[in-house]
């Protein structure tokens, strides 16, 4: 394991380092203590000029005997905007592919701690490092009233962590993915698995059965739902988030505190999208109407493509509960009728086919949905686009990228107007049915 430590230049005092675990050493530098609490390091100390010539051939003196590899790094002192990327750039090199590292930041100088902390993420996700801990021995915050002074040693490694979390929040807000969330709770709740060898049934199953792994595991077939277009499970997915994430950040109050921060967001976001799945057998219309806003969903994290595509399966939907049909959604041969129904439509609007009805026999009457014109061209446009996405622009005509997201603005409009009313036409003209959105 390789420790990251920084000498000053300023005076060093004698101080007992005191881990939380009660661990404690007398040194003048912390790298020293560290020396002695964690064995077989190899040691990259950083060191301006002066913090070298006054205070490096002690350090070494102290810790070679515990350390079978200390090397001194020389850094400039960081004076400026250069000079710090200088230093920044020789804390990447110390350091090799998947190594497992310390970072001290004790005796670190100006902001060669701040530094420190960039330094230790870009590593992690760069070289994928294991980062084992950042230490701070809070000199400023010594217990004064004994000699030596003792100074608590504090691990800010959850700090490092919190740039994940950053990370996952901004996938999570831009794209709607929520799996670097999920894998960040995941990791917490393994941090507090009990030993299956001391803990009875009750206790593991309450560990297995937590609703901090629940909202994880949510979170991941949500987001997978969502990436391939699988609305019924988003949905699901999404109440199950709705109705467990409260319960999951009282939990997480302290493993996963910047989840708590985030959760009010998370479920402002998945609420409007959250239908469980006995509600989606139960009331095919709401479903229909919580099925349209997922399309809206989509287009504000720019997820042109999973837009289209549901945008045009929902017209089809949209159009079998004007004709009745609201039990058959899932039916693909009822689904294969109303699309072949809406079809003649496009044909008889673009007149490729004669106002002839022989041969509808057998499929939904769409002619009498208000605005069945203006329907069917959305219909079409609706296809044409998605025909476009899915053979990747590789056709004559294809739109410009720029040309397909103002297209699919314009449809999402224009099916926003067309599709006021989620109710059957022989329930409208009665009163009856659950009316218009």
């Amino acid at each position: 394991m390789k420790a990251i430590t920084f000498l000053g230049a300023t005076t060093a005092h004698e101080t007992t380092y005191v881990l939380d675990d009660g661990r404690e050493h007398t040194a003048p530098f912390f790298g020293v203590a560290l020396a002695r609490f964690v064995p077989d390091l190899t040691m990259r100390v950083f060191v301006t000029k002066e913090a070298r010539e006054k205070h490096f051939e002690r350090f070494q003196a102290l810790v070679e005997d515990y350390v079978d590899d200390v090397q001194p790094v020389d850094i400039p002192d960081g004076s400026n905007d250069a000079e710090l990327w200088k230093v920044f750039q020789k804390v990447v090199e110390a350091v090799e592919p998947e190594e497992s590292v310390i970072f001290d930041i004790t005796h670190g100088y100006r902001s060669l701690p701040f530094l420190s902390f960039l330094s230790a993420a870009y590593l992690r996700t760069v070289k994928r490092v294991r980062l084992e801990a950042v230490y701070y021995g809070n000199f400023e915050a010594r217990d004064k009233s004994v000699t030596p002074n003792r100074a608590p040693v504090i691990d800010l490694t959850r700090f490092v962590e919190l740039l994940d979390w950053m990370i996952g929040a901004d996938r999570f807000v831009r794209f709607g993915d929520a799996r670097d969330l999920a894998q960040l709770l995941n990791a917490q709740h393994e941090r507090i698995k009990p030993d299956p060898r001391i803990t009875d049934k009750i206790a593991m199953s309450a560990w297995t059965n937590s609703p901090l792994r629940h909202t994880a595991n949510h979170l991941t077939r949500a987001s997978r739902a969502l990436r391939l277009v699988r609305p019924a499970e988003a949905m699901d997915a999404s109440e199950r988030i709705r109705a467990q994430l409260p319960e999951a950040v009282q939990l997480s109050q302290d493993l996963a505190r910047p989840f708590t921060l985030l959760s009010q967001h998370v479920l402002n976001s998945f609420a409007p999208i959250a239908l469980s799945e006995a509600e989606q057998k139960r009331d095919p219309y709401r479903t229909l109407r919580v099925e349209r806003a997922l399309i809206g969903w989509y287009l504000e994290r720019n997820q042109t493509f999973q837009a289209v595509a549901l945008a045009r399966e929902w017209l089809i939907s949209w159009i079998m509960v004007q004709v009745g049909m609201a039990e058959e959604l899932m039916d693909k041969d009822a689904r294969w009728k109303a699309e072949r129904a809406i079809g003649k439509q496009v044909q008889r609007l673009q007149a490729k086919i004669a106002d002839e009805r022989r041969d509808d026999e057998g499929l939904p009457d769409v002619a009498n949905i208000a605005n069945i014109a203006d329907i069917a061209q959305l219909f079409n446009q609706l296809g044409d686009l998605r025909n476009d996405l899915m053979h990747a622009g590789k056709r004559k005509g294809a739109l410009a990228s720029d040309r397909v997201e103002q297209q699919v603005q314009k449809l999402w409009r224009e099916l926003q107007a067309l599709t006021k009313e989620i109710t059957p036409l022989r329930a409208a003209s009665t009163g009856e049915g659950d009316g218009a959105v």
